[in-house]
């Protein structure tokens, strides 16, 4: 039973009294890629959607032409309003921000728009409520399983929504805004320090510019030997995990996949007991390479800070010969990182490709002395436990937000007129 004051309606009945402000993208033969310029009106994709606490829509964007935007008005977006996916990751919700520079956008053929009536509900409510387990749960019990899964505007109208009056949404939404400013704060930190991370990687072992450098290796800058990038680590595979090896999601150990590489652990993580038939435990240090999947968006090198975790099939946890080559390690690996992506291109099919082994086998690195990785690995100790220090938090609070976003938008937890600062 919803609060006093509360009202149980449907996304229908919350948009906006104008043309189109309930609407799905351009049917496919309206919108193809010879329509795409360099510049003109942007058009709102899958790959626009940053996920997590990044509420907003992000480029780089493609663009259609002015005449072929005015062609497709009943598809326009502008800001202010929701967008959500149709098909394939049909979880993504995200708003255009009130400040947003281009004004009007184009919804691709993947993708649904909604402009609020805002006397009824603020978009901001609307993105949060479409990140409860209520609405996830609806969106999966819908989804139509033909083909790529999707959903429809049907679909997307009949959606229910809980909705207490607009100055307790706004409490909500300020609480919630509040954890997301704070992540995106340390993921803005945990990428400084990588990026100096990455300068000092750089400066030490490319352009070998080390002050002390003699006094370090006994010697200058001359070559180094050069060794198979397989040789200088263990290189050891996830597990593929069956259906019975999970657990319920209060219990056991998240099971990292790319996609929490990527994203990090969510509510959509699936959690197991045993670890599977190979058990294959991570911890916040361990340098992780996912070997499979789109070269562009899937290979790649991370490194862990979100707990203790098992480890899934296709990411390959990255043991050092010695405990102080971990952080040359992982800089090498990311800045390996174009040669991994040809290597996974030259072996892909159906859209997947992998790096294998043999290919690491094959790839001969110069290895610089032991007591300059060393050094290299004092040196950035600092910036090594900022980036884990901010991971460690960005988890934290993330499991924060999403234990509290269904109480709140359930009306479990009542924040009355409680102010929330943000800084």
């Amino acid at each position: 039973m919803s609060p006093v004051g509360w009202r149980e309606l449907t996304v229908d009945d919350i948009k906006a009294a104008e043309p189109h402000a309930l609407a799905g993208g351009p049917f496919g033969s309206d919108l193809v890629s010879a329509d795409y310029t360099e510049v003109g009106v942007p058009v709102i994709r899958g790959s626009n959607f940053a996920g997590d606490e990044r509420r907003h829509i992000i480029g780089p964007f493609a663009f259609v032409s002015p005449a072929k935007a005015a062609a497709l008005v009943r598809s326009q977006a502008r800001a202010g309003d929701v967008i959500f996916t149709q098909r394939g990751t049909l979880d993504q919700v995200a708003l255009i921000a009130s400040d947003d520079r281009y004004g009007t956008y184009v919804i691709s053929q993947s993708q649904m728009k909604l402009t609020c009536d805002r006397a009824q509900a603020l978009p901001e409510y609307v993105y949060y409520w479409f990140r409860t387990p209520q609405i996830l749960d609806y969106i999966d019990r819908h989804t139509i399983a033909t083909g790529v899964p999707h959903i429809n505007l049907g679909i997307l109208k009949r959606a229910p929504i809980s909705l207490p009056p607009l100055a307790e949404q706004a409490v909500i939404v300020q609480a919630l805004r509040a954890l997301d400013d704070r992540v995106s704060a340390l993921r803005g930190l945990a990428a400084a320090a990588e990026g100096l991370f990455h300068a000092l990687f750089e400066g030490w072992f490319v352009r070998r510019d080390v002050p002390g450098l003699k006094d370090i290796i006994g010697q200058g800058p001359g070559a180094w030997p050069r060794r198979p990038l397989i040789e200088l680590a263990r290189f050891q595979n996830g597990t593929a995990f069956r259906g019975v090896d999970f657990c319920g999601p209060d219990e056991g150990l998240p099971v990292i996949k790319i996609g929490e590489l990527r994203r990090g652990i969510s509510r959509q993580t699936r959690r197991s007991l045993s670890g599977g038939r190979r058990v294959r435990r991570i911890r916040d240090g361990d340098v992780l390479f996912a070997w499979s999947g789109n070269p562009q968006s899937s290979i790649g090198t991370f490194l862990w800070g979100g707990g203790e975790a098992w480890l899934n099939q296709h990411i390959f946890r990255v043991d050092p010969e010695r405990a102080e080559d971990r952080a040359y390690l992982y800089g090498l690996l990311c800045r390996l990182q174009a040669d991994f992506v040809e290597i996974a291109r030259n072996h892909q099919t159906t859209g997947l490709g992998h790096i294998a082994k043999r290919d690491l086998q094959r790839l001969a690195i110069e290895h610089p002395p032991l007591a300059l990785r060393r050094a290299f690995d004092h040196e950035t100790a600092p910036l090594w436990a900022a980036i884990l220090a901010a991971q460690a938090e960005i988890g934290a609070l993330g499991e924060a937000r999403d234990l509290l976003l269904p109480e709140l938008l359930g009306g479990r937890v009542r924040l009355g007129e409680l102010t929330i600062n943000s800084g």
